[in-house]
């Protein structure tokens, strides 16, 4: 193979798979750091790149934004020494808020102007990262979405709402009508319910904190811009569900520095996620830092064999 063709579209990469099947993992980086190199040369910045395979993928794929991620994110950072400004390729279902916080401090200790692209998906604790960007810039195709809390997938509110109805039904009916819902409350104890609450504060807090302090440049004068945006993307009972798509339709009103990618830059971005998520089609790979810049490593997982009958 002599030359590798830059892969524009979903169709391009299946033709080219199909050609050849046999090739190989040195190739497939190849193909993805020329579209970074791309990216960077229009962007006039360095990039990193944080994708997981979750589109299509096993049950308790380890895909998910988690503590590990510290290092990933340490090396990549580590490797733009000499500048103070880069963008960060985001495609990832969330994860835990907690983690998240230590990506953001990772970043912001190092660079001063974080801006995120996003080509596909960027969930919960994903759109949480997302809002700590100076930026975010969205192929015409992708979403953020609510980032309202999860308990072992579990919405927060749908369990807090819950315990409402239960207290509202007993409040009308009388303690007569508690028998038929023990069985409910004993499901679910009341230290989740407070486990519940403090997640939801948490998620509002840090939203709220690095939309102020980075989008908004710490201008107490956008502190009801702010409340109204975390308002939206945590209102669980507006979105009823917690991978509603919120499109860039959507965000306009909240006048947050969110746009959506010109042409080029729209090709070059889906370019990028056809590439990461069909090496996670041809590999056990779920999750991926890259750069250019001397970074490319990620994670595995094999589904264990069921045991035989």
């Amino acid at each position: 193979m002599h030359s590798l063709p830059r892969i524009k579209t979903s169709q391009d990469w299946n033709d080219f798979i199909a050609k050849n099947p046999q090739i190989d993992g040195s190739s497939l980086l190849q193909m993805r750091f020329q579209c970074y190199k791309d990216i960077e040369e229009y962007r006039k910045r360095p990039l990193i790149v944080y994708a997981s395979k979750f589109l299509d993928t096993l049950p308790n794929s380890p895909n998910s934004i988690d503590i590990s991620d510290v290092d990933g994110f340490t090396d990549l950072a580590q490797a733009l020494q000499s500048y103070h400004e880069v963008d960060v390729l985001l495609h990832s279902p969330g994860g835990r808020p907690d983690a998240t916080e230590r990506i953001v401090h990772i970043l912001r200790s190092k660079f001063q102007q974080v801006h995120f692209l996003i080509p596909h998906s960027a969930y919960s604790a994903a759109t949480m990262l997302a809002l700590s960007g100076n930026s975010i810039t969205l192929h015409p195709s992708a979403t953020l979405g609510p980032i309202d809390p999860q308990l072992s997938g579990i919405p927060a509110r749908s369990i807090k709402r819950g315990f409402e109805k239960v207290r509202e039904i007993i409040k009308q009916e009388g303690p007569e009508a508690l028998p038929a819902y023990i069985p409910l409350i004993e499901k679910y104890s009341i230290d989740l319910l407070e486990l519940c609450e403090d997640s939801e504060k948490l998620s509002r807090s840090l939203a709220s904190e690095w939309l102020l302090n980075f989008m908004l440049g710490g201008e107490p004068r956008y502190e009801k811009q702010v409340e109204e945006a975390v308002d939206f993307f945590s209102d669980y009972d507006k979105h009823l569900l917690h991978s509603r798509p919120l499109l860039i339709s959507k965000l306009k009103p909240f006048k947050l520095n969110i746009q959506q990618a010109d042409v080029l830059l729209s090709q070059l971005l889906w370019e990028a996620y056809i590439l990461l998520n069909g090496f996670f089609g041809l590999s056990n790979f779920v999750k991926l830092y890259e750069s250019r810049h001397g970074i490319s490593w990620g994670k595995q997982f094999h589904q264990s064999p069921l045991p035989s009958q």
